[in-house]
Parts: structure tokens; sequence; C-alpha cells
């Protein structure tokens, strides 16, 4: 009996889905999956872009602080790490933020590849992907093409899954809720305040998630519901 864990290595995701390595390699490169390393109290900056003039950006930094868990992979890094066997990471992607980066004095971590990782979510949202594994028993149906595991960090409507940071997965859990008391459509400012969201419209909270309009519906008037059916 497997206990319950919010991330796994890769020696276990590997026994779990019977492959060579050599694949999980393969979907880490070419950005299919995400792989995940632990900080712990690490001083970390989250910010968005700006377009600044024509082609050029600007990171306009909205958070400091310090940040204990798992941190996401770009493809590039993962790529570079399993070709040199360890990799200097200054960066890492964030669901809530366009950009994050390692502030703390030396600004970096040296990663090896057994400081990698692979969130529960992931894991799921690979396995309803591709048919890896026993992939029933990691989510709950929740009627019609609509599935997503407890915590909501993973998402799979009709045939697209989606993995959603901490306050998207809260919307989605609030107006999966109100789906089941009977009243689908909820204010959009409502629901972004109950999650604790600094932005003032969904689009901008989903905007990491291009196909988000097959997962919330709008009314056209400040009210969204969930796409169960």
């Amino acid at each position: 009996m497997e206990i319950p864990k919010e991330y796994f290595t890769l020696e276990e995701v590997l026994r779990r889905w019977k492959m060579p390595a050599v694949d999980l390699r393969y979907l880490a490169q070419t950005d299919r999956m995400r792989l995940s390393f632990l900080v712990f109290n690490r001083e970390v900056e989250l910010g968005c872009w700006e377009e600044v003039d024509v082609g050029r950006r600007q990171g306009i930094p909205w958070h400091y602080g310090k940040y204990r868990g798992l941190l996401d992979l770009y493809a590039d890094d993962v790529h570079a790490l399993f070709r040199h066997g360890e990799w200097r990471i200054t960066r890492f992607r964030h669901a809530d933020a366009e950009y994050g980066h390692l502030i703390q004095c030396d600004d970096h971590i040296d990663l090896r590849l057994d400081d990698l990782y692979v969130r529960q979510e992931e894991r799921a949202r690979i396995e309803q992907s591709y048919g890896f594994g026993p992939p029933r028993a990691a989510y709950q149906t929740a009627g019609g093409r609509f599935q997503a595991t407890p915590d909501y960090r993973a998402v799979v409507v009709g045939h697209r899954a989606f993995k959603l940071g901490p306050i998207q997965a809260k919307i989605i859990a609030l107006l999966h809720r109100a789906a089941r008391d009977g009243t689908p459509w909820q204010s959009g400012k409502d629901i972004l305040t109950k999650a604790g969201s600094r932005c003032l419209r969904m689009q901008d909270v989903f905007k990491s998630q291009p196909g988000w309009r097959e997962l919330i519906e709008s009314d056209g008037r400040g009210a969204y519901r969930l796409i169960l059916a």
C-alpha cells in the first residue's frame, strides 16, 4: 500500500510506470512533464513581465520572502541537469507568477539528479494523459468530463489536463463546491477574493493556462461556473 505523499523520487515514478529512464527523461526535456526540487527557507522573488519597449520586457516583482517546499524547473535547466549530472539553478517556475528567482546571498542552488522530484498532482496528470500506472484511483470523478485530484492541483476536462497553481486550484475547488450545492454561477470577484487572489480578473489568474476557458465558463457579466459536462 502506498502512503500519501506530496512528491516522489524519479526512482519511485519509474517503478510505478514500469518505463525506461530514457522515456521519463524525454518527457521532462520536452516539457511534457515538469520536475521539481526542494528548498528550505530560501529567499525568493516572484513577479510578472511588463513590456517597456518593442521586444524588451522588464520584470516587475510583487513578492519577496522565504519559501519552503517544492519549486518547478524549466525544461532547459532539466536538459542541462540530465546532460551534466549537476546544474546550477538561479530561477524557477511558479504557477502564480510569470517568473521566479532565488535571491538569497549566493543566488543559486547546485542540483544533482538525486535532487529531482515529481509532484503528486503532476504524476496524476501524466498518468491521466498517457495512461501510465493506475490513474483511475488518483482521480475523483466529478461527473461528466470533469475529473480532479482531491487538492484540485491536477484537473482533467475531457482529454485536456491542467496542472494548477495554489490560487487556481482554490478557485476550481470553490466553483466545484458551488456546482454541487446547486449554485454553479458565482461572482468572479467573490471567488477571487475567497481564493486569496491579488488579481481582479479571472483571465489574469489563469493566463498561464491557455485553455482555461475549457475549464471555466463566463456569462459575460462577471459570473463564472465550472464546466462539468
